[in-house]
């Protein structure tokens, strides 16, 4: 399972990669965007110092230090789940998570070029590697919310004796074994 988590890490970077030099090299920065649907999806190439919707803008070194904290985290929790779908949704979001981490290392800013128009709003531009972390998140999410080990993952853990199970407490306790103590 490594092997495949490795290979959709390095697919999801590699096509993040070579995304945006596509675009930069036909757009550049703030070229004339193409219509790939008029009025609905455009590639234009701007760069993105921040988080997604801008969050966070020019925090560089904040997002050089995080990023590679929670990738050793995701690492250390893909080696610890025995669940394929678990690691299948980490490998996308480490794959998207170094992509944006090469830019922001790279020159201080991603470039994003996917640009849609949802119902007149212009939804904020994004990238491929924007795209894998939100599909592993989604993925994250279907496993705890529709699997019978995330539902369980999710719970808080259950008291072995049951809820009540204290001394002197619950339906039988100090009852002598069923003997009726009312003499």
């Amino acid at each position: 399972m490594l092997i495949i988590s490795l290979l959709i890490m390095a697919v999801v970077v590699a096509v993040d990669q070579l995304t945006k030099r596509a675009v930069l090299g036909a757009i550049g920065i703030g070229g004339t965007p193409v219509a790939v649907i008029d009025r609905f999806f455009y590639i234009t190439c701007h760069r993105n110092s921040g988080a997604a919707w801008g969050l966070l803008k020019n925090g560089r070194v904040f997002f050089l230090i995080l990023t590679p904290v929670l990738v050793a985290a995701m690492i250390f929790f893909m080696f610890r789940c025995a669940d394929a779908l678990p690691r299948i949704a980490v490998s996308f979001i480490i794959g998207g998570a170094v992509g944006n981490y090469i830019d922001r290392a790279a020159v201080g800013s991603v470039v994003d070029f996917l640009d849609f128009y949802i119902f007149g709003y212009n939804f904020p531009t994004f990238n491929a590697a924007d795209s894998a972390i939100v599909f592993g998140a989604a993925l994250m999410i279907a496993y705890l919310m529709f699997t019978e080990k995330g539902k369980a993952f999710m719970s808080p853990p259950a008291d072995k004796k049951g809820p009540g199970a204290e001394a002197g407490e619950g339906e039988n306790a100090g009852d002598g074994g069923g003997a009726d103590d009312s003499r």
